[in-house]
């Protein structure tokens, strides 16, 4: 049946509504909640393929929308107006894809062959799962896992849904895992690698669970969004960039997991290693560092469940082909003192300006796991790679190579940290008592960043000006919390003054 079209203007959050009037979808047979496939249809009467998914829902007020007409939100909305601006829709009754019942089985336990993965990414790829459905993997695989030869199968096809680029052997790069606030280091790592004369094509998802990701420190300083062949331009004359994966045709399935998770809050670990590879698959990098934080409030509390996700991790790379060195990081606290994508850029820019007066612990961490890829890559001999990275840090190569990719990604290069603005509403936090730093909680920091506005609000943020070990007296200031609206701020503070990131007490853990 074909229909007028009716633009809401609205927002469902991500969920695809076609709304019909109740005579039109009883004569098109289908009910509240059933599936249609939406096909635009032109000035001369031709439909544009493949449609879109949606579920259908019921206006009840002639007056809102008429019969022989449906009413469209912007996730179906905008597409139509982008491709064909002046068309009306057809729509016809779809059934549950083939792959539906591929999800049922891993919600039961059950393990899926390698046809049941193809058929899950290709109906992802192609929107033919509603976000439910999605969801309903998703949690299946956090409750029940997937096995190794699952998860290859996935990176595979998750990979082999957009574009698969080959750079030959020598193309790096690094990831983490996640969990630790303020993990800004791939900043820091990408200038000193390219620096160096090795290829770098950092990709980034946006933040899915923690205050910033490393794209939404990036784009403090230039854009991110770039189409691949914007991307190649960028690559070969700077071998290097910082961009955000989704916005090139790069693991596409991958990208749409990753916004239902975003919006379910979890991250699972066999998700995790299918989405990580399968963007360094499509980017074609062969030789990866994985830095894995470990320790309370991370994705791995314990060396023992952070080490044997290495192995599993490196196991699984081996099968696809790329090398990779797994380290074990500690993530007792921050990285550095900022939390959030302003703060976060301006304490790294700070430290590739003046290495020696940045954070030891960003200084360290960033030189160390640059150091293992310059060994990687024979630029360095085992166990030398730190001397080089801090070298190529102190000759200030790698500010003038981060310069020029914030130049070549639309940016101003000559930006000074000070020139980088920050939460317009902000409170010092200072303490009462006397003591030393025992420990931070790292869940709490998350919290108050992400209460403050992060990610969505670059501006907003946190600063630690005591860590472990520091003595504090009393009227020191121990934290800053920044904002853009004053709402923002109080949620922040009530949850600081409920859950205290900050443990005072002594350095001794026990007398025998």
């Amino acid at each position: 049946m074909r229909f007028e079209t009716k633009f809401f203007g609205l927002s469902t959050g991500g969920v695809k509504i076609v709304v019909m009037h109740p005579d039109d979808a009883f004569n098109l047979g289908v009910k509240q909640g059933d599936r249609v496939r939406v096909f635009p249809i032109n000035e001369v009467g031709r439909i544009k393929e493949p449609g879109i998914i949606a579920i259908v829902d019921f206006a009840t007020n002639e007056e809102l929308l008429s019969k022989g007409c449906v009413g469209l939100y912007d996730e179906i909305g905008e597409k139509i107006k982008r491709d064909l601006p002046h068309s009306g829709v057809e729509l016809i009754k779809a059934n549950r894809p083939k792959s539906f019942s591929a999800i049922k089985r891993k919600i039961e336990g059950k393990t899926l062959s390698t046809q049941d993965i193809i058929e899950i990414v290709k109906d992802c790829a192609e929107e033919k799962l509603l976000n439910v459905e999605l969801a309903a993997f998703i949690i299946g695989v956090h409750i029940n896992g997937l096995i190794d030869d699952e998860i290859v199968d996935l990176v595979y096809n998750l990979a082999n849904s957009g574009d698969i680029l080959d750079f030959g052997e020598d193309c790096y790069d690094k990831h983490s895992t996640g969990g630790v606030p303020g993990n800004k280091i791939s900043l820091i790592i990408v200038p000193i690698i390219s620096a160096s004369g090795l290829l770098i094509p950092k990709t980034s998802t946006r933040a899915i669970t923690s205050p910033s990701g490393t794209a939404d420190s990036m784009e403090v300083f230039a854009n991110v969004t770039y189409s691949k062949e914007e991307m190649l331009q960028i690559l070969e004359k700077e071998h290097a960039g910082i961009f955000w994966a989704g916005s090139m045709n790069s693991s596409p399935a991958t990208d749409v997991l990753l916004s239902i998770q975003k919006i379910l809050s979890i991250d699972p670990l066999d998700l995790m290693i299918s989405s990580i590879l399968s963007k360094k698959m499509a980017m074609g990098v062969k030789k990866l560092v994985l830095d894995i934080p470990v320790g309370p409030g991370t994705k791995f509390p314990t060396i023992g469940k952070g080490k044997k996700f290495a192995i599993r991790f490196k196991e699984i790379a081996r099968r696809i082909g790329i090398e990779t060195t797994c380290v074990l990081t500690s993530a007792e606290q921050p990285i550095g003192h900022a939390v959030g994508p302003a703060l976060e850029a301006r304490e790294a820019l700070r430290l590739l300006h003046n290495p020696q007066l940045g954070p030891s612990s960003l200084l360290n961490k960033s030189t160390d796991l640059a150091g293992i890829l310059l060994e990687m890559a024979g630029k360095a001999p085992d166990g030398h790679g730190k001397e080089l990275a801090m070298e190529i840090l102190l000759s200030g190569k790698a500010l003038q190579k981060m310069r020029a990719i914030i130049q070549a990604q639309g940016g101003n290069p000559n930006i000074r940290p000070e020139d980088i603005s920050v939460g317009s509403y902000s409170i010092e936090i200072r303490s009462e008592i006397e003591g030393i730093v025992a420990s931070i909680d790292n869940h709490s920091i998350n919290q108050i960043a992400k209460l403050a506005g992060c990610p969505g609000n670059k501006k907003a943020g946190i600063e630690l000006e005591k860590k472990i070990g520091t003595k504090i007296q009393p009227g020191d200031v121990v934290f800053r919390i920044y904002a853009e609206s004053q709402t923002e701020l109080d949620a922040a503070l009530e949850y600081y003054n409920s859950h205290p990131p900050i443990g005072m007490g002594s350095m001794t853990i026990e007398k025998i």
